[in-house]
Parts: structure tokens; C-alpha cells; sequence
């Protein structure tokens, strides 16, 4: 990452922030950077937590990690954080940070879905996003002028946010359009849409639910061919199939093609299916996880090194849509931009009383497949499919341990194991020397209580640091109620 925190959030570093810290005198020594002491340090790629730990930052990076007294140079600034946990900074896997609310609009008779980028409600999905100890996020996909904007601004300081790997405009045929979407019609067109993506510094090329399988061959072979990585959100064509075609990503714990059901729920699951959404749901009450489609569909995930975002929270949202304040309480909703949460809010899945009790009854089949796909060997990414972390994030590593994954493969897939599947993790993820400061500073313990990552008080991003108040407070909060018109 490349930020610069601003002056004002620099000048407010946790001395200024947090209780009992000390400033080491001037001497004719060189100062060797900032050193934060004292805390617990939650090291998940080690599975131990080390007491009485120092970090020592210079120049964004993390110079030094240990525990008891320092003994090397008088650092510039002494920060006492006695009582505190440090997790590495946190990964948002499927994070939509440049994206505005969903619109539907009818041109000349024919409907268009688009979602528009609006600078305001950028940056203040950026400063949610770090508030909430996200350092890094993947955008599966949106406007790629708007994601380079994105980049720009976050490295000039103008904004605070976590750093972002982009997927450009997605592949979808109509109704969808505008600058998020593209719909190529030829190789030629496959290949110029890649290469334009990839020339604007987008780093996925996402395709969607609505190509057959060539166009889906097609997108995977144009991304390769510009050196972008292919993901995808489908439905209808298998996940195995996609991994012989060579897709890299796969979105969502939402398997949903027919292929991937023994021959007998195929036709029940083929005959009862329209245009409603109990396929979300109906799709699990058929599968047979122990049956050679699923664990043939597993093994080729595992072999390939498929990543799978699971975003549990998409499954459980769309389940309890009919009493949103049991997974959508409206403490937290407090952090959705207003016209995010408004659109989200109508495009909620409508399902009769009946439907959303069937709905519920299978999250736990949803848990087990997400423990198989980790069990299996499958690349999991944590992601909330929302704006960037938030408390979404926190109750995503809720649902992975509820589904039976360990407490410290869930700190994992939060943290390393997130930066690997991103290709990052020579950089990021750990807190070790050499590594980029990205460090979340907790009240109390994330081990095993991801509920505590709501309860942060200190984030580092490349070494600058801010606390969540003074991160939030680097936004326009009126421009949440005002009238936003889209660039």
C-alpha cells in the first residue's frame, strides 16, 4: 500500500488518543522510528498469543517485533497500549468499496439495473472500512475509473481507506449497464474489454451469473491473456466445470447449478425452479455433500487452488429478509451509507413466511459446506459482500466459527491465509519485520470472539495510525443525507 494519513490524523497518533503513553526524550541518538509496547499480540500463523509485545514502525513498515523491554534505540515516539490485542490488519474478500445503490431505470420500455460510483459515498465506505480495522479489501468489481479514483485518492491521503485490489466493470449480459458493467459479444471485444480493464490498473476480471458456458470460457481466457485473474458469481454452470475451464475465484456459498445434484434431486430441483428465490435455499435442502458430485466438484477446487469468497452473510441475509433486525440490527446499520442501505434494503429477496422458514432451516447445511470446502483444502476468503468491513465483517467470522472452523484458522482466513489467496502475502497479513504496518489494535481478546474486532481502538495502515473516531471523523457525514448526484 501507498497511503499517506493525513496531517491531522498523523498529529493524532495514539498519544493524543490513548491514556498512559510516554514520549522518550530528545538525545544526539537517531530516533529509529515509533514503537508501540506493552500489548498482547494475537499471532494467528503461529497460534500463540505473546505478552508484554513491541512493535517497533519505521517508514510504514513494521522494523522489529518482540516482547518484554525494548533495548535498541531511542524511537521518536513511545506508545503505551497496555491492555490492548494487536491482529494483523484485517482482509475484506469481497468488499464492494467503490459501489453506489442499485438504481433501476426504464429506457425507451426496456429496464436497465445499474450501480453508479459516487465519489461522497466512496470515501465514506473507505473510512467505515478502516474504522473497522480493514486494511486491505477486494472489490469484486465496478466501475474501473471510479476504482482508479479510488486508488489515486487513498494514495494521495485525500482519503482514508483500506488499500483495494479492483475487479473493473463485471461481465453480465442486460438488463444490467452503465460504467459497472460491459457485455463483450466477440473475442475481439473480449479482449479489448480485458485489456482496458487491466490497463487501468484492475487486478480481476469478474464475470457473472448470466453467460452460458462459452462466454464464461471466453472471460477466462481474455483475463489470462491480459494477465488479470478470472472470478465469478454463477448459477447455472457448475463449479467443477468452471474449475476445468480455468476460472481463479469463485463467488458466494451459492452452488447453485443443477450439475452439481445426484440425478434424482436434478430433476426435482430442474422442475421446480422459476424465476423466485427459493433456489438460494432449495439448492442445499437437495444436495448430497457425501455424494461424488460434491466431492468430485471439492477435489478439483482443492487441486486447482480455486478460491472460494464465501460471504456467509449474503445466505443469512437473504434467509431472515423477513426480520432483518435479528442479522441486521439497527445499531449496525448505522454504518451503511443511507442510500446503500436503502437500495439494499429493495433488493432484498421477497419469499413467503413458508419459504423464509425452509430459508432458515438449511444455514446449517450452508455452515457444513463452508467447513468442507476449508476441510477439503479450498482457498476460503472471508468477505461480506457489503461496502468494505463494517460489523457485517466481525459477524462473517461468526458464521465461519459457527460453521466448526477453528479459532485460529478463522483469525487466519481474516488475516494471512487472506493475503496469500491474494497474492499479497509477502507484504501484508502478519505482523512480522519487514511487513507492511498494518496492525488493528482490539479492547480485548479476537481470539475466539470476533465481536471484539467491533470493539477497536487504534489502526495502523502502512504506519500511520488513527482511531476509529478520528478515521470517521475524516468524513463528510452530511453528505449521507444530502442529495448525491452520480459522476
Amino acid at each position: 500500500m501507498q497511503r499517506e494519513i493525513t496531517q491531522t490524523v498523523i498529529a493524532l497518533l495514539a498519544c493524543a488518543a490513548l491514556a498512559g503513553c510516554s514520549s522518550v526524550a530528545t538525545t544526539n541518538v537517531v530516533p529509529a522510528g515509533v514503537l508501540y509496547h506493552g500489548f498482547s499480540l494475537v499471532d494467528p500463523d503461529a497460534e500463540r498469543v505473546v505478552e508484554d509485545a513491541y512493535v517497533l514502525i519505521n517508514d510504514g513498515k513494521i522494523a522489529a517485533v518482540g516482547s518484554g523491554e525494548w533495548k535498541g534505540r531511542l524511537p521518536e515516539r513511545s506508545v503505551d497500549m497496555a491492555g490492548h490485542y494487536a491482529l494483523p490488519g484485517l482482509i475484506d474478500g469481497h468488499a464492494h468499496i467503490t459501489s453506489g445503490p442499485h438504481s433501476v431505470e426504464v429506457i425507451d420500455g426496456v429496464p436497465l439495473i445499474s450501480i453508479p460510483s459516487v465519489d461522497a459515498i466512496t470515501q465514506y465506505n473507505a473510512a467505515v472500512a478502516l474504522a473497522f480495522g480493514i486494511t486491505t479489501v477486494r472489490n469484486p468489481g465496478g466501475d474501473p475509473a471510479a476504482n482508479a479514483r479510488y486508488d489515486a485518492q487513498i494514495r494521495t491521503g485525500a482519503w482514508l481507506g483500506p488499500e483495494a485490489l479492483h475487479a473493473g466493470a463485471v461481465i453480465q449480459p442486460p438488463p444490467f449497464g452503465g460504467a459497472a458493467f460491459a457485455y463483450p459479444r466477440s473475442e475481439t471485444e473480449w479482449n479489448m474489454e480485458a485489456r482496458r480493464q487491466a490497463d487501468m490498473g484492475m487486478r480481476y476480471f469478474k464475470l457473472y451469473s448470466g453467460l452460458d458456458a462459452d462466454e464464461l470460457k471466453q472471460g477466462i481466457q481474455a483475463a489470462h491473456r491480459n494477465g488479470l485473474k478470472a472470478i465469478a458469481h454463477l448459477d447455472t454452470i457448475s463449479w467443477t466445470q468452471a474449475a476445468r475451464l480455468g476460472i481463479d475465484g469463485l463467488e458466494h456459498t451459492l452452488p447453485t447449478s443443477a450439475d452439481l445434484l445426484e440425478p434424482k434431486q436434478r430433476v426435482t430441483y430442474l422442475a421446480e425452479r422459476g424465476a423466485d428465490a427459493r433456489y438460494l435455499f432449495r439448492w442445499f435442502e437437495l444436495a448430497d455433500f457425501d455424494g461424488p458430485l460434491i466431492q468430485e466438484m471439492l477435489a478439483e477446487l482443492a487441486q486447482r487452488r480455486v478460491v472460494v469468497s464465501t460471504t456467509l452473510g449474503v445466505n443469512e441475509l437473504a434467509y431472515n429478509s423477513d426480520r432483518l433486525d435479528s442479522v441486521l440490527p439497527p445499531e449496525d446499520r448505522a454504518y451503511s451509507h443511507p442510500a446503500n442501505l436503502e437500495a439494499l434494503l429493495a433488493f432484498l429477496p421477497r419469499m413467503s413466511e413458508e419459504d423464509h422458514r425452509q430459508a432458515r432451516a438449511v444455514m446449517p447445511k450452508v455452515l457444513e459446506f463452508a467447513r468442507r470446502l476449508h476441510v477439503a483444502g479450498v482457498p476460503v476468503l472471508v468477505g461480506t459482500d457489503g461496502n468494505g468491513g463494517g460489523p457485517a465483517y466481525s459477524r462473517e467470522l461468526e458464521l465461519h466459527l459457527r460453521a466448526g472452523i477453528s479459532a485460529w484458522d478463522v483469525l487466519r482466513l481474516a488475516t494471512s491465509d487472506a493475503a496469500d489467496a491474494l497474492g499479497i502475502g509477502n507484504r501484508t497479513g502478519r505482523i512480522a519485520e519487514g511487513m507492511e504496518a498494518d496492525i488493528a489494535f482490539c479492547g480485548s481478546n479476537p481470539l475466539g470472539d470476533p465481536g471484539s474486532l467491533r470493539d477497536l481502538k487504534l489502526v495502523l495502515a502502512d504506519g500511520k495510525a488513527g482511531t476509529p473516531e478520528e478515521i470517521l471523523g475524516s468524513v463528510d457525514w452530511a453528505s449521507r443525507t444530502a442529495s448525491i448526484v452520480p459522476r
